[in-house]
């Protein structure tokens, strides 16, 4: 099952679609996400009878969502003061109607912009309604005030946002300046992209998901540009055949190493190996070859004369490229004359299924009709700042706008890219993009990019399409991430630790997925 990442534009679409075209209106979809959204605090905080909750509601429908949640936290016998951002007659259509509900049960109302926040008693649950998807610009003082009164209370209090915590962008996920710091965050419909993304992640708490009746055929005529990378992938990975042999899981050619820098096409050989592939050869200059000597389940195939690149090293390896299953190109390639004269070369005929990584990305962002030679089957898996160099912009700019940068260069130039990083995104042709839920602290080390690409290597030796195999290695290798936290929560593991615990993260994987367990090891819960 795909998990969809609407945007608030998309999101706002299909609301009004199943308003003005399906007829269910907007006070049922308003009573649905109030209701989800008690079914998912009573399961996360138990029995709210007794409980004391504060419930601020914004001047838009965010605030119709929380008036909803007020009339059934009082069913329930919770003690509830509601807490509007406008006043009462200020109020119109769905909101007016489910504010006139509360106030029909008694509910305690206060005008909040004259109500005294300081020196309140302990509250066990502050519900955040204050602004929605919708919300775009910058936090005005006022909203700025009230969110800081959140967070300084929910130091004691339960928090829970509806839809998204008050003062994220639900695009691009960042605080404008600042936001709620929620313990429960409880998305409507779809999770918004933005709370996917890492600049949320510090605010959203445990992330659910609720379904409040769109259509499924408005979701389809109208689909969401994003989606969310699922523990369902491992579908994809059946289990070994019994007669199965070296030659049948493909043959993995690394293209890479430098002096100095020989170490990373044995990362990515050593993850083609731990991810299923049958056999790998590291391909590089053959004066480096003995380099690899202590490592018998490597293969090399030395090229030219010299421990240097140069356009005669494709001689030698023209003739063998037919024999692999699939290239990964350029790990520790270096970055001087002769490895551009190399990549020229090879370009001029490339293996149908080639990864480009590292050094070689560098040379397609300093010579852009290089990149234009790429057939639709390339994978290309920069960094941030390798991102950056084929835009002239900086590496912060790219991670303000990941999807963004992603979508314009895959589309640009009809390839896949994986853009890796806390939420690795891979992009290919067309919509939708798919982003990973992982943010793995401990696969930031160098050389864990070397491991992603010969994970997808291998799996592109393996028979899966290139697409597929980014998207299965890009998770694969973000849980791999987060199991490594648990041994080591403190970071310190090597990239080759990372390689070794990939067949132990797919056992693991795969039993969490069978038994429903898998939503709790990502940085998102979605049910």
């Amino acid at each position: 099952m795909v998990t969809l990442l609407p945007t608030p534009a998309e999101m706002a679409t299909w609301d009004r679609l199943t308003m003005e075209e399906f007829g269910l209106s907007g006070k049922i979809l308003m009573e649905n996400a109030s209701r989800g959204a008690l079914f998912i605090l009573k399961k996360e905080l138990g029995p709210v009878r007794d409980k004391s909750a504060i419930v601020f509601a914004g001047p838009g429908n965010n605030g119709g969502d929380a008036f909803a949640l007020a009339r059934h936290l009082v069913n329930l016998g919770a003690k509830v003061l509601i807490l509007h951002a406008k006043l009462q007659h200020d109020y119109t259509d769905d909101s007016a109607y489910h504010l006139s509900l509360a106030m029909k049960m008694g509910i305690p109302c206060s005008y909040l912009p004259e109500y005294e926040l300081e020196g309140l008693p302990r509250i066990d649950v502050i519900v955040d309604g204050l602004l929605g998807t919708g919300f775009q610009g910058e936090l005005r003082p006022r909203f700025q005030s009230w969110i800081k009164a959140i967070n300084k209370m929910g130091g004691e209090s339960y928090v829970l946002s509806l839809d998204i915590p008050s003062g994220l962008n639900g695009t691009t996920g960042e605080p404008m300046p600042l936001a709620v710091q929620a313990d429960l965050t409880v998305s409507f419909e779809e999770a918004k992209l933005g709370l996917f993304l890492p600049p949320a992640k510090p605010y959203i708490g445990k992330l659910a998901t609720v379904k409040i009746g769109i259509p499924r055929h408005i979701k389809e005529a109208n689909p969401a540009t994003h989606v969310a990378l699922g523990a369902n992938l491992e579908h994809l990975l059946p289990a070994p055949y019994l007669t199965m042999h070296k030659g049948s899981s493909g043959h993995l050619l690394i293209l890479g190493g430098s002096p100095g820098m020989t170490g990373a096409p044995l990362l990515a050989a050593r993850a083609g190996y731990r991810s299923g592939c049958g056999l790998a050869t590291i391909a590089c200059p053959v004066g480096l070859t003995s380099a690899y000597a202590n490592f018998p389940e490597v293969m090399t195939l030395g090229l030219g004369d010299s421990d240097q690149w140069n356009a005669a090293c494709f001689e030698d390896l023209a003739k063998h490229l037919s024999r692999f299953s699939a290239v990964v190109f350029g790990p520790g390639l270096g970055r001087t004359p002769g490895a551009r004269e190399f990549l020229e070369r090879y370009l001029s005929a490339p293996h149908e299924q080639t990864l480009y990584d590292a050094d070689s990305l560098f040379l397609l962002a300093q010579n852009p009709d290089l990149l234009e030679r790429l057939n639709d089957h390339a994978v290309l898996t920069p960094h941030p700042g390798e991102m950056a160099n084929f835009f002239g912009v900086s590496p912060n700019e790219i991670n303000l706008a990941r999807a963004r940068y992603a979508r314009m260069f895959s589309f640009k130039h009809n390839l896949i890219l994986v853009l890796k990083g806390a939420a690795t995104i891979v992009a290919g042709h067309e919509d939708p993009i798919a982003i990973s839920p992982f943010c793995a602290p401990n696969l930031a080390v160098a050389g864990s990019g070397d491991v992603l690409a010969g994970v997808i290597g291998s799996l592109m030796a393996q028979g899966h399409p290139p697409l597929t195999a980014a998207q299965i290695g890009v998770y694969w290798h973000g849980y791999t991430g987060t199991l490594l936290g648990r041994i080591f929560p403190y970071r310190g593991n090597t990239p080759l630790e990372i390689a070794d615990h990939l067949p132990t993260s797919l056992k693991e994987w795969k039993n969490a997925h069978s038994s429903g367990y898998h939503d709790k090891i990502g940085s998102h819960h979605l049910p």
